[in-house]
């Protein structure tokens, strides 16, 4: 598919209109009607020397001698119609002299010279071997045809001088030339987007071979009228050589007329039409003389060559679906991560100069949908964001699926601004909710900007550091977007560096658990603890949860450190009563990746088991998050409950909390995200708090607040009938030995009383 510009589109119609209204304005007068004809000719041989010429100052790669032996082939092509329109002006003869003759046949040196230096650089990199039949049953035609129609009869015909008859024939012997080189050159650009243009130049010597054997056979016969509709064949097919100077130059985007390929994809139509062709041509030149035998073996040779077209035909297609399937995502119909690679690359070498974007896009929470909703509605969340994708940007974007909630974006020719509006009408789209069956889900993405060459020069640099980004704006908050810049660089690898020795923290004894207690607020006695996971790292030190505990959750690590968190807190725990410490309950955070393992139940019991502790001793917290598969859910909770331990939904407000499916829920406790403690000083969070607080008591469950730091909040949360807390105005969560003396100071309060 090749795409015409506005300015050579208006070039075209406006030649083909100056020289059909020419002719017909002139068509008595042959003199006036030759001017006119040849001086279009050389206004538009000016006009593709100019573009060709600058095609070669501007390129600077290995093709530029093709665009110099080009234009130096269309200057003598200029050169030819020069001292056509010379003798025309001062010689009063329409004669073509010899010497423009001569300079024509030039033209068509140079013209065969840059075919053979293009088709050489080009085949380094592709083979076309697969090919090489179809061009020579093509090429076999094409001689025999020459021979027989244009070719012998010039020699058998000729009444002019030795040289003018010498040229003529000259012309078909290059027309040939330049048919194979251009035949092979088909092959290797029809396939490779990135030399599309020189699609013009091949479709401009096709014509320019085509008018050449009309002239010389119109010639042999004498039929052949000066300023007809072969000059107007070569008139075309010259602006198109040029045509392809003028787009090999630009590097800007302009309105354009998309005309396909006939043959894209029908390669396979040559060697079979050639044979036609032939066939009909020997049929002819036995005047349709057949016998019995000759009709029966034409039959046959029907029936063969219909159903070899059949089965190319089929074997074609299946061709094509396995190509899209290379290049494209079954589940959402988007080009793959193949498809981007081979996109970017291309797009980089084709416009070095101008800035190019990547906008990495990541689903915010869409692992926590699929592990609780499962991968079927995961999969309709994936395929109605890449429709929401299309329906933001347009069918003509560049997006891309890479895997899992990745999507990606390229933006050509564009600047930060663009990419900022860009990003901002996004996340605009994705404000409303999905619709998937009975749910209505709420997936928000983070997106990562990376730009050229500011931020990379190969995809691969240009992702990794979208990537970057993309992560910075979860960090963020999430429903964001970050552009990258160079400290990012330590970040990733950071990250990286955490993700590898997360793998080795346990056997290597790096985690430990700290001990934050939970308070009964009206007498600031200690009534349960919370096991909080540390880590101190031998070379990075201490690292945060919230930087560690993401990184576990997106590598599926989180399962095996939940579990070791899981029997180390219930092991503690006993070994402190055992130590004569009244009993305390023990609070362990499960994630909703641990939460809906087969035999996570399983992993439940054998921790108690293995630990001796009493079911009724521990509390297993868990996010709001598990409200999105609320059946699976509801049935894990029941099984907790019969085992007698209890159940508490974490960073209560926050997520996807129901009042419906809430009530249903067989739980213990809603503990008061820390978000709502922190503004309870002001009327309307107060009011907010207050709400969930005696929506705990209504439903006969415990009510916890978390992150209380000072004493105005803990005596409005007792006002608000809240009595249990915990946070750093009792104490920051702290490591097993000093907790001890916590349990001590607990334990003196509880003999006084």
């Amino acid at each position: 598919m090749s795409r015409i510009g506005r300015i050579p589109t208006t070039v075209l119609i406006m030649s083909i209109v100056a020289f059909v209204g020419w002719g017909i304005a002139f068509r008595n007068n042959e003199w006036l009607h030759l001017i006119g004809v040849n001086a279009l000719q050389v206004i538009a041989g000016a006009l593709c020397f100019f573009w060709l010429y600058q095609a070669y100052r501007k390129i600077k790669d290995s093709e530029r001698k093709f665009w110099l032996l080009l234009s130096i082939g269309v200057l003598f092509h200029l050169s030819s119609n020069v001292i056509w329109l010379y003798s025309l002006f001062f010689d009063q003869t329409t004669v073509t002299p010899d010497s423009s003759y001569v300079t024509w046949l030039a033209a068509f040196l140079f013209f065969l010279v840059a075919l053979f230096y293009i088709t050489k650089q080009l085949s380094t990199s592709f083979s076309h071997y697969t090919y090489l039949f179809n061009i020579i049953v093509f090429m076999v035609t094409a001689v025999a045809i020459s021979i027989h129609y244009l070719i012998r009869p010039i020699l058998e015909h000729s009444e002019g001088s030795w040289l003018v008859s010498l040229i003529t024939a000259a012309f078909p012997i290059a027309d040939l030339s330049i048919i194979f080189v251009s035949t092979i050159l088909y092959y290797l650009v029809v396939y490779n987007e990135e030399k599309e243009l020189l699609l013009f130049v091949i479709f401009g010597f096709f014509l320019q071979i085509i008018g050449d054997s009309l002239y010389t056979y119109l010639s042999v016969y004498g039929s052949y009228q000066l300023g007809g509709f072969v000059d107007l064949i070569w008139l075309v097919a010259l602006l198109f050589i040029g045509f392809a100077g003028y787009h090999a130059q630009k590097t800007k985007k302009e309105i354009t007329l998309v005309v396909k390929n006939p043959f894209e994809e029908r390669e396979f139509i040559f060697p079979y039409s050639s044979i036609m062709v032939l066939l009909a041509l020997v049929i002819y030149s036995y005047r349709w003389n057949f016998n019995w035998l000759s009709s029966a073996l034409l039959i046959i040779f029907f029936m063969v060559l219909g159903r070899q077209l059949l089965v190319i035909n089929r074997n074609n297609k299946l061709v094509k679906e396995y190509r899209h399937l290379a290049y494209h995502d079954p589940l959402t119909g988007l080009n793959n991560r193949a498809s981007f690679t081979e996109t970017v690359e291309n797009s980089l070498k084709k416009h070095k100069t101008d800035k190019m974007a990547l906008l990495l896009i990541d689903l915010d929470r869409f692992k926590v949908v699929n592990d609780t909703l499962g991968h079927l509605v995961g999969d309709q969340i994936l395929i109605k964001t890449a429709d929401r994708l299309r329906q933001a940007l347009g069918e003509e974007a560049s997006l891309f699926r890479l895997g899992g909630d990745e999507f990606v974006i390229i933006i050509s020719d564009t600047t930060e601004r663009e990419c900022s509006v860009t990003a901002e009408h996004l996340l605009k789209n994705f404000q409303e909710p999905f619709s998937v069956g009975d749910y209505e889900i709420n997936v928000t993405p983070s997106i990562g900007i990376s730009i050229y060459p500011d931020h990379g020069v190969n995809s691969e640099d240009l992702l990794k550091n979208a990537d970057a980004a993309m992560y910075t704006a979860k960090e963020n908050g999430k429903n964001n977007f970050s552009f990258y810049n160079s400290e990012l660089n330590s970040i990733m690898t950071r990250k990286l560096k955490i993700e590898n020795e997360l793998r080795k923290a346990i056997e290597s004894e790096q985690f430990i658990l700290h001990y934050q207690p939970k308070v009964d607020l009206p007498t600031k006695r200690f009534i349960g603890m919370e096991a909080l996971l540390r880590w101190e790292h031998p070379e990075l030190g201490w690292i945060t949860p919230g930087e560690f505990i993401p990184i576990a959750e997106e590598t599926g690590q989180i399962v095996s450190i939940g579990e070791w968190v899981l029997k180390e807190a219930c092991k503690q725990n006993k070994a402190w009563q055992e130590n004569g410490f009244s009993p305390l309950c023990v609070s362990v955070n499960v994630s909703v990746l641990q939460f809906q393992q087969d035999d996570f139940l399983l992993t439940v019991k054998e921790a108690l088991e293995e630990s001796g502790l009493e079911p009724q001793f521990l509390e297993l917290e868990i996010t709001e998050s598990i409200m999105q598969n609320i059946r699976e859910s509801v049935k894990i909770l029941e099984s907790l409950r019969a085992m007698g331990i209890k159940t508490s939904i974490d960073d209560f407000g926050t997520g996807y909390s129901s009042l419906n499916i809430l009530q249903e829920l067989p739980i213990d406790t809603i503990k008061i995200d820390k978000s709502f403690i922190d503004g309870i000083g002001s009327t309307n969070q107060q009011a907010m708090v207050k709400t969930i607080i005696d929506l705990g008591v209504n439903l006969n469950l415990t009510v916890v607040a978390e992150g209380i730091e000072s004493e105005q909040q803990m005596e409005a949360l007792i006002h608000s009938n809240c009595n249990i807390g915990q946070g750093f105005l009792f104490s920051r969560a702290v490591a097993p030995e000093d907790f001890e003396n916590i349990l001590k100071v607990n334990n003196m309060k509880l003999e006084k009383v």
